[in-house]
């Protein structure tokens, strides 16, 4: 893995901090994100958990921890009753589609393992089973938003916080933020009022990422954003037009996805492609006969059991959801990504700040494409089809010690380059890769503060011409994406960028 070089250049890296008796942590490698997974283990959860655990190699996973959210959550086993009048539920209830705290342990390590020997012959970076299951903890999921008792799952969090690993800890939050705001409430606890404090809090703040998938409870809004205004926290349920939930609107059919890419979300691709294996098996899509257990609201198995008829199915096998994806898809290692500048795009989408006070940002509503027209969501959906490639990639790999792997891609004048309006910047690439390799170039107009299009010509021989227009003045940028795409089955795509200063 490596990462951009674009990257260096966009980011101010967090100053080095100590922190007051927090345990020593050995630091993993300093090119991999270092994140921990919250998740209320609803089916759509798993679906996301499945292509997850085939991303490990890549990231330094510290945690994947149980939380409750207000769609699902466990009790305190002593028959109290909790109320939300705005909540599914009409009447007190003492749990609320409930699955467990056994689903990871029992069905989807189990799983991995088998095929871990695959896995590891294509990326010995590939985290053990048993390294995995030490990783799971219970955090806070007795109600909605319960926070008030420290769980094996906070106390995780709060010594990731505390301990001095000076990379980014990114907080994935696929139910509830309540497990991570009992994280910080004890951090508080423990050095509010103390001389301390002032430090402890300023290198919480700036280590802490939060990436939701929504925000799930009141944790955020009642705790995380008055008390830790200054953590970053990525809202990215825009993303759920890619990933979310996939049902037949109005009887119009499969419709996730561009019209191009649909292909990738119907049941005949997902049963071929996905849902193969020991592994890939576990997945879950529109009627597949599985279920989550405690949940009685199970719309992936039976029709009939919709809640509200909110989501009616599609055909058997189609896509369902992998909402949660929209956490961890900012990380995961496709050339271009950049988890520190939420700014530039990739398969997670690009953000915009939408508040400093608390440091709250969002998914941009639209992108132009290729033509320049705006589209809904495009910050997500143009790259639906090499996502899903790449996870059918790599179900491949947990079936034989063969396999399709991706190109790697180097933009060959570096991660910027000086241009003069009214000018032109030749830009060439080198690939790698045993298949042939296609490569194609292209503007990422959002990325640059140019507020134009660009000439993007190709050469004979390969590269392009990049033709800067006269009106473009010093100080503004350019960004330009290049695409390397291989021929193998299926194909799979990397990506390079270059950010063209104007002088």
């Amino acid at each position: 893995m490596r990462i951009p070089r674009a990257l260096a250049a966009a980011v101010t890296v967090v100053a080095a901090f100590t922190m007051v008796s927090a345990p020593a942590a050995a630091s993993g490698p300093a090119d991999k994100p270092r994140t921990v997974v919250t998740t209320d283990m609803e089916q759509d959860d798993l679906a996301s958990l499945i292509r997850y655990l085939l991303y490990t190699n890549d990231l330094d996973t510290q945690g994947i921890v149980y939380t409750s959210s207000k769609f699902h959550w466990a009790g305190d086993g002593k028959g109290t009753e909790f109320f939300r009048p705005d909540r599914e539920y009409t009447t007190p209830q003492t749990s609320w589609r409930w699955t467990g705290t056994r689903s990871i342990q029992d069905q989807v390590l189990p799983a991995y393992a088998k095929v871990y020997p695959n896995l590891r012959s294509h990326d010995p970076d590939y985290p053990s089973p048993a390294r995995l299951l030490s990783l799971v903890k219970t955090g806070n999921i007795a109600f909605e938003g319960e926070m008030a008792a420290d769980t094996a799952g906070s106390n995780l969090i709060r010594d990731l916080l505390l301990d001095r690993d000076r990379r980014p800890l990114y907080l994935q939050a696929w139910g509830g933020t309540s497990t991570i705001a009992r994280a910080l409430k004890s951090i508080e606890e423990r050095y509010a009022g103390t001389p301390q404090w002032q430090r402890v809090q300023d290198a919480v703040s700036a280590k802490a990422v939060i990436l939701a998938s929504g925000f799930q409870d009141d944790t955020y809004a009642g705790y995380i954003a008055p008390h830790w205004s200054r953590i970053r926290v990525m809202e990215l349920s825009a993303g759920y037009a890619t990933w979310g939930y996939n049902c037949d609107w109005g009887g119009q059919g499969n419709v996730r996805g561009r019209p191009e890419d649909r292909i990738y979300f119907t049941g005949a691709w997902i049963k071929r492609n996905i849902q193969i294996g020991p592994y890939g098996s576990l997945y879950r899509s529109w009627l597949d006969g599985q279920a989550m257990p405690g949940d009685p609201l199970d719309i992936f198995g039976d029709p009939r059991l919709a809640p509200g008829g909110w989501c009616k199915p599609l055909g058997q096998y189609d896509f369902i959801s992998e909402g949660d994806n929209v956490a961890f898809n900012p990380l995961l290692d496709t050339g271009i990504q950049a988890p520190r500048n939420p700014r530039l795009g990739g398969w997670g989408g690009r953000a915009t700040q939408v508040s400093t006070t608390p440091n709250l940002w969002r998914l941009v509503p639209s992108e132009k494409d290729a033509a320049g027209a705006d589209v809904p969501n495009y910050t997500t959906l143009r790259w639906a089809a090499a996502a899903q490639n790449d996870l059918a990639a790599r179900i491949q790999w947990t079936l034989t010690r063969q396999g399709n792997h991706a190109p790697d891609v180097r933009i060959l004048a570096g991660d910027t380059v000086k241009a003069r309006a009214g000018t032109s910047v030749t830009l060439r690439a080198r690939t790698s890769d045993p298949q042939r390799v296609t490569t194609s170039w292209w503007q990422y107009r959002e990325e640059g503060t140019y507020p134009g299009t660009v000439g993007v010509t190709a050469r004979s021989g390969g590269g392009v011409v990049v033709t800067v227009p006269a009106d473009a003045a010093p100080g503004q940028t350019v960004s330009i994406i290049v695409q390397a795409t291989d021929t193998g089955a299926p194909p799979l795509t990397r990506y390079d960028r270059v950010i063209l200063t104007i002088v």
